[in-house]
């Protein structure tokens, strides 16, 4: 999702409203409330890894970490992306 989406998804929520985070395969009961947003000034990679059944995963983290383990030069992408970091712990990412 980019920015602009959210911006758009948000554009009618009640600016009062309480932002929640619900990770995968958990129960509504189980969100966690977004504490912290962060605008990092550092660019991050992107990764796209294709599996061999077809699945695609995207892996994002600091550019300054080099590659990801297990990457596949053969079927893989990388390119450098801006991120914005929600995090429901304060202080998790401070860049």
């Amino acid at each position: 999702m980019k920015v602009r989406d959210l911006l758009r998804h948000l554009k009618e929520a009640d600016p009062d409203a309480v932002v929640l985070y619900l990770a995968p395969y958990v129960d509504a009961s189980e969100a966690d409330e977004i504490v912290q947003g962060t605008v990092s000034n550092e660019l991050w990679t992107c990764e796209r890894h294709l599996s061999a059944d077809g699945r695609v995963d995207k892996i994002y983290y600091p550019a300054v970490r080099g590659t990801s383990l297990g990457r596949n030069e053969a079927t893989d992408e990388r390119w450098p992306e801006r991120v914005v970091i929600l995090s429901s712990i304060q202080g998790a990412f401070d860049g």
